[in-house]
């Protein structure tokens, strides 16, 4: 073992305080003690766009076979704030919008503060190899060029955020790199096959490894021709669209909302769906399940390369969605960002091997968990399995995570300590964080005009509009948020109570029991 580490594993051992999180390794059980000093691996699945209707076994086999079976399916996971850049900003820092500052996704990463400070950085200071391969933070671009990111050491990132799945560009290590038409530049297949190479040399080269593996699909790409011709999910070639062809779009009683008067402006005004709308979505849908097939064949195969490279049993695999879309819930055709359940609650499984758990997972579990929650748990299992890490580049520049280690849910199916969580969604799509002044200068977001900010509990959806509507449901006898209760006398002290909640966590930065220097609320 080298002299650093040597040191790293000696600090994990006593404990460590770091820019405010102290970090005390878990007493180690039998599974640990044999994982002690060699921390997991992990390969994190983030899909572009996908809802919880097309997250099924029937549609995603192999997915539920590896992932899901054998790991733990979060049934109340939300992408906070559905929308792709801010969302993914909130999974690289662990915070919310009004702490790592992505409101929108324009201008996208040049809002992104302290960018050398994320994630990435923090895996590699603790001795990972970090890969990242497909779609990044929108406008990357414009920022850093062909440049990998902050703490990537190995970068195979989409340019062209409108093409896609066939003739696009790569950045490959910040070499401009075009793919073509042909079935083997389907750009599912190329990440996989990417990410599957650069697993295989880590574990060669006696790394731990952080393989960010970002599929583009099934969000949508313009087509003029094929079965998926329009704005449209890509299948990787006909015979896939066929095998969906005939499937019908899911109508759940908020489809085609019969009555919206009692939503706000902009949803209110919405006309019913006639036929041509109803035909287009359910082409959309059809092209979906074909495109999410595409990413379960690859996830398939890459399992199959895992287990032939001996990595299955060290490596801790996340699945999840960067946001849900609309098929006609509430009269919208398609789009995503508003905080309704569609939008909102996203697919997301962890599947973490015996030598990094104590107990047998739980196959579900109902907590309300959200993207924020992925930077502390990488960093839980580091630092409880022989690593050292730390939210900090450098050791005295400190992030305040905003979100919850998932280890107590993934140990053994605990609960969470304190009560009923209470999930941030905020977003703007017209604000940048430049300065008080900048903050006037609306920019509209030409993929969401949505300005929010709310509060989701496992019970409530609570939010209030920038445009001065709220918004009340009751999740529990109303999963399908068609009644809004805010002006009901039967829910004022839940109204009142959410409110309240809402405030503080508008204002919030870290989690109770890390240590705090600022006088924001924690994000409880």
């Amino acid at each position: 073992m080298t002299g650093a580490a040597l040191l790293a594993t000696t600090i994990a051992a006593l404990g460590s305080v770091a820019g405010g999180v102290r970090v005390v390794p878990h007493s180690l059980g039998a599974a640990a003690a044999s994982a002690a000093g060699k921390p997991p691996n992990f390969l994190f699945v983030l899909v572009d766009d996908q809802s919880m209707n097309s997250f099924h076994r029937r549609y995603m086999p192999q997915t539920y076979r590896w992932i899901v079976n054998r790991g733990t399916k979060f049934t109340d996971a939300l992408a906070a704030p559905p929308l792709c850049c801010p969302d993914r900003a909130g999974i690289m820092t662990g915070q919310y919008p009004h702490n790592h500052h992505v409101w929108s996704n324009h201008p996208g990463y040049a809002e992104l503060n302290d960018r050398a400070n994320t994630l990435p950085t923090w895996l590699k200071r603790a001795g990972y190899r970090t890969g990242f391969f497909g779609k990044f933070l929108n406008h990357y671009q414009a920022v850093r060029g062909l440049e990998p990111a902050p703490g990537f050491d190995r970068w195979f990132e989409l340019l062209n955020q409108r093409l896609t799945y066939y003739d696009y560009k790569i950045s490959d290590d910040g070499e401009r790199v075009l793919y073509g038409h042909d079935r083997a530049d389907y750009s599912t297949d190329v990440l996989t096959d990417e990410a599957a190479t650069f697993m295989r040399d880590s574990a060669a080269e006696g790394q731990p490894f952080f393989a960010w593996l970002a599929y583009t699909a099934p969000h949508t790409n313009g087509l003029t021709s094929g079965p998926c011709a329009g704005n449209n999910p890509v299948p990787p070639d006909h015979a896939t669209f066929r095998r969906f062809a005939d499937e019908r779009l899911p109508r759940p009683p908020s489809f085609d909302e019969p009555n919206i008067a009692d939503k706000p402006p902009g949803i209110r005004d919405l006309r019913r769906l006639d036929r041509d709308t109803i035909a287009r979505i359910s082409l959309r849908w059809r092209c979906t399940l074909a495109a999410m097939s595409g990413v379960d064949g690859a996830l398939g195969g890459l399992k199959a390369e895992l287990h032939d490279a001996d990595l299955l049993r060290s490596t801790i695999v996340i699945y999840l969605s960067d946001n849900g879309v609309f098929f006609g819930e509430h009269r919208i055709p398609n789009g995503k960002g508003i905080a309704y359940e569609p939008s909102l609650r996203v697919p997301f499984a962890v599947f973490v091997p015996r030598a990094f758990r104590d107990a047998r997972l739980d196959p579900r579990s109902d907590e309300v968990v959200s993207n924020q929650d992925i930077a502390p748990t990488l960093l839980r299992y580091v630092n409880r399995y022989g690593g050292s890490a730390s939210p900090c580049n450098p050791p005295t520049n400190c992030r305040r995570l905003d979100g919850r280690s998932l280890t107590p849910l993934l140990n053994g199916g605990g609960r969470w300590r304190r009560g009923d969580r209470g999930v941030l969604v905020e977003l703007d799509s017209r604000r940048t964080a430049d300065s008080a002044a900048a903050s006037k200068r609306r920019r509209v977001d030409p993929e969401c005009n949505c300005a929010y900010e709310a509060i989701r509990t496992h019970r409530y959806m609570y939010s209030e509009l920038a445009t001065h509507g709220r918004e009340l449901y009751d999740l529990e006898r109303d999963p399908d948020e068609l009644r809004n209760r805010v002006h009901s006398r039967r829910y004022a002290d839940a109204r009142r109570r959410l409110a309240k909640r809402l405030s503080r966590l508008e204002r919030c930065s870290g989690q109770r029991g890390r240590e705090s220097h600022t006088d924001a609320p924690f994000c409880d």
